[in-house]
């Protein structure tokens, strides 16, 4: 449902006219305000993101959905299924394209915003013994092929030619509002330029219509970002208009827009690189009450070192903010494949050794896993972490449903 904006704005979302109306007559004696009190608890919890907010605490497992699997109603309806039949299974992790829920009008200038989308989601979440959402904007994206995307709305996406490397013809087209990564067909990657003022201003209306939609849903249970990760632009920083520094900045400005709106559910960022900006980040995350998260679990070089000088990597922090602020380190397909990173030779870690990496290792309260195949459903010579998680008696015998995770609330969470 695109968000109309007549009527009052209130934090959970618009308070219709008859309401404002019946709240006025029933001033005039005690009778009438119990009465009203009840009809509006109840009117927030009909109202599509308006539901009154309850305990937002659902530490566990989560699934993570790539967006073309949100796009396929056939992938959905697998995974939908995979929740229902698995207790284990806390909810998922849906990648929010910013374009995709932000259009505007070019006459007008005005910007009309359409969360129909998580809406639906959130529903069948509600009817699948209450399962949770994470949602993460992705201010970073790879592509297989060049052209406009969703990652911003549709006025931002218009290009400009440049000639970087006259003999890739891929090369010749840029976003305007997004710095170019990578030239390597088939991994084309870009970055929402965040140091601008277009941008972060852009973003701050964004996240507070999601936020005024759907923050008060008992559903949701985070909002978090894709990784903190900035790579290298194809023209510099300097020729782009932006700086390193200005582009950590600008996460930052973003983290903290998502702390301002989302006052009931938890904001936790994806940080991994650079070492030096996680290094200043974390005493913003305890002071702030802001959660980590990391998009990999592994041992990798840079994730877990700790030179004599000089900052250490991201996940040397889980142990020492347990308790403090709420921990989600992720499992994606590097972490399967191998105990030491990408750059490595494949090992194939055993599950076990996998999950309780991120449970002892990491002290995670949440974890996402995502659904890389041939690890998720498994095949003649991979065993499946789907029937891992359904059959694991650390996670099994659980009855707090975290999984088998710190379910212990963290200083930072009411």
């Amino acid at each position: 449902m695109s968000i109309d904006h007549s009527g009052t704005t209130i934090p959970g979302g618009v308070v219709p006219g008859a309401m404002r109306s019946l709240w006025r007559q029933s001033g005039r004696n005690s009778l009438g305000r119990l009465w009203l009190m009840c009809a509006s608890m109840l009117l927030l919890a009909l109202l599509p993101g308006t539901s009154v907010a309850s305990d937002k605490w659902h530490p566990g497992i989560y699934v993570k959905i790539e967006d073309w699997q949100l796009r396929s109603p056939a992938q959905m309806e697998t995974i939908y299924e995979e929740l229902r039949s698995t207790p284990q299974l806390r909810g998922m992790k849906v990648i929010l394209l910013w374009g995709r829920y932000e259009s505007r009008d070019s006459r007008t200038g005005t910007s009309r915003y359409d969360f129909s989308q998580i809406d639906q989601i959130l529903a069948r979440l509600a009817a699948l013994e209450n399962k949770h959402l994470i949602v993460a904007l992705a201010w970073r994206e790879f592509k297989r092929e060049r052209g406009a995307s969703e990652i911003l709305p549709n006025d931002l996406q218009a290009g400009r030619a440049w000639n970087a490397d006259p003999n890739r013809a891929h090369t010749q087209y840029d976003y305007l509002w997004a710095y170019r990564m990578s030239n390597q067909p088939g991994k084309y990657a870009y970055n929402l330029k965040l140091w601008h003022p277009t941008i972060l201003r852009r973003l701050d209306a964004f996240l507070a219509a999601l936020a005024a939609h759907i923050d008060r849903h008992p559903n949701l249970t985070q909002i978090s970002t894709t990784e903190s990760a900035i790579g290298e632009p194809v023209t510099s920083f300097a020729e782009e208009g932006g700086s390193a520094q200005r582009q950590y900045d600008g996460q930052l400005a973003v983290i903290r827009a998502m702390k301002k709106y989302f006052v009931q559910s938890g904001v936790v960022p994806d940080l991994n690189y650079s070492r030096e900006h996680v290094a200043g980040m974390v005493p913003i995350l305890q002071a702030e009450g802001i959660g980590l998260g990391s998009s990999n679990s592994n041992k990798s070089k840079g994730l877990i070192a700790q030179p004599p000088s000089g900052a250490p990597g991201v996940l040397t922090y889980y142990p020492r903010l347990s308790g403090t602020v709420i921990l989600a380190p992720e499992i994606q397909g590097d972490d399967y494949r191998s105990t030491y990173g990408h750059d490595t030779p494949p090992d194939h870690p055993r599950y076990e050794s996998i999950y309780l990496r991120v449970r002892d290792g990491l002290r995670a309260n949440y974890t996402v896993m995502q659904r890389n195949n041939p690890y998720w459903l498994g095949d003649a010579s991979t065993p499946s972490m789907l029937k891992f998680i359904q059959t694991y008696p650390a996670i099994v015998n659980d009855s707090t449903g975290a999984g088998g995770l710190n379910h212990v609330k963290p200083k930072s969470v009411r």
